[in-house]
């Protein structure tokens, strides 16, 4: 019967929904315990998280393990240390000519060596040019230097015929003289008339003019003299010029080295001053290096020059290394703007033409530096920035400023907080620092 009733009253308000309008403010008939569902069912998580917080086992982590680096160390020493400087150049010639030819002709013949990269020992023949026309000129040039002394022989000869008929003229005029005082005596006396001493007089005077054109004949012939000895001296000069031009078809190497940039041929015809080849003494290779200028002031600082220096010379062909020793002769007479160094050349002891050195081969050079007292050297990996390094006391990194001399190929020369037997770290890695732990390998 209660349910009939319940279900009677809620087909009422059904119906009393549908056919009934709604007024404002009406709601819908909620239960009231719906309102708070969500808030009880909040709750009912904070709370049941609370007790799963409460109630989980608590885990005690374990503390990290501190890192150890395995590294290398390097030990310091203190002692009187003279590095090598090494530095890069190149093979220059000490001594190159450029051959040209110094008289023109038709190229007869050229040496049996003559050609690029030959082996030339000194006076060998390197070209032979025609030399028909300069033996001509040298003949000509001989004929008329005989010809020239013989006239020279000539007019001798004349010269001398002139000076003994002045002195025959002379001993005519003397006689002439005295028969003059004869006659003027004579006259005086009444012994001869005066027309014989006026006549004797004439005499005298008419000689007196043949001496001075003795002398003067005399003095001409001595001036032809004079001139044809410069003519003679003249002709000499032509002569040797042409013997000389002769010799000089004859093209011979002045020492011995090598030839290149050969290019003189058989049968070609060459002008006055054509080049022939390149020479290069085979004696003189030098190597040209550049110096930075904090070596050269070092160096200079020392020792107050450069020159006179040994050096090792090291030239690297293939899998192979050729040394030679070598003196520093000079610097260069100008300082490169562009390399912003000081050039210096060294001349090789080399053997000769048996050397297989050449010009343009690029070789690395080494030379004694500076003597440096009193300093350690280091790796290079174990200086950090700001010139501290780390040294490992009882398994950690200690920092130490230190003071750098110089630097080698080798590594750093150092002085400063340092003491001898301290390991130095020499491996380089992000985490050094002071207090880490490292193990020496």
């Amino acid at each position: 019967m209660l349910d009939r009733y319940e279900d009677e009253e809620r087909g009422s308000r059904q119906y009393g929904r549908d056919s009934a309008p709604a007024l404002p403010g009406d709601e819908p008939y909620r239960p009231w315990w719906r309102r708070f569902l969500p808030l009880l069912i909040l709750g009912g998580a904070v709370a049941a998280f609370a007790l799963l917080r409460a109630t989980q086992p608590e885990v005690v982590p374990d503390a990290p393990e501190e890192r150890i680096w395995t590294v290398n160390a390097s030990t310091v020493g203190f002692a009187d240390i003279q590095p090598e400087l090494q530095v890069f150049g190149e093979i220059v010639p000490g001594r190159k000519v450029e051959l040209r030819a110094l008289v023109a002709g038709e190229i007869l013949e050229t040496g049996e060596n003559f050609q690029e990269g030959g082996i030339i020992k000194a006076d060998d023949l390197l070209v032979l040019i025609d030399p028909f026309d300069y033996e001509a000129a040298r003949d000509e040039a001989t004929a008329q230097l005989d010809e020239g002394r013989a006239r020279l022989s000539e007019i001798k000869a004349r010269a001398v015929l002139e000076g003994q008929a002045l002195v025959s003229a002379r001993q005519q005029l003397t006689i002439r003289q005295r028969d003059l005082s004869r006659a003027i005596r004579l006259a005086k006396g009444g012994n001869i008339s005066q027309k014989t001493v006026d006549d004797r007089r004439l005499a005298v005077s008419q000689q007196e003019a043949a001496v001075d054109q003795r002398v003067s004949n005399v003095a001409v012939e001595n001036s032809r003299v004079e001139q044809q000895q410069a003519t003679i001296s003249r002709l000499e000069v032509g002569l040797r010029r042409a013997e000389r031009d002769l010799n000089n078809t004859r093209v011979v190497s002045p020492f011995t080295g090598f030839v290149g940039d050969v290019s003189a041929e058989r049968g070609k015809r060459v002008s006055l001053n054509d080049k022939l080849a390149d020479l290069t003494d085979a004696d003189r290779l030098e190597v040209a290096f550049t110096l930075s200028d904090a070596q050269y002031g070092r160096i200079i600082a020392a020792e107050g020059n450069v020159t006179g220096r040994p050096a090792k010379v090291l030239w690297r062909v293939g899998d192979r290394q050729i040394e030679y020793d070598a003196t520093i002769e000079r610097v260069g007479a100008e300082i490169s703007a562009a390399s912003g160094g000081v050039e210096a050349f060294a001349r090789l002891e080399t053997k000769g033409t048996d050397t297989p050195l050449r010009p343009g081969a690029f070789v690395e050079v080494r030379l004694p530096d500076t003597r440096y007292q009193q300093v350690a050297q280091l790796p290079e990996t174990a200086l950090y920035e700001g010139n501290r390094v780390y040294v490992i006391a009882e398994g950690r990194l200690e920092a130490r400023e230190i003071e750098v001399a110089a630097r080698t190929s080798d590594g750093i020369l150092v002085s400063g907080n340092l003491s001898p037997g301290e390991k130095v770290l020499a491996t380089r890695f992000a985490e050094a620092g002071p207090g880490v732990r490292v193990e020496e390998r």
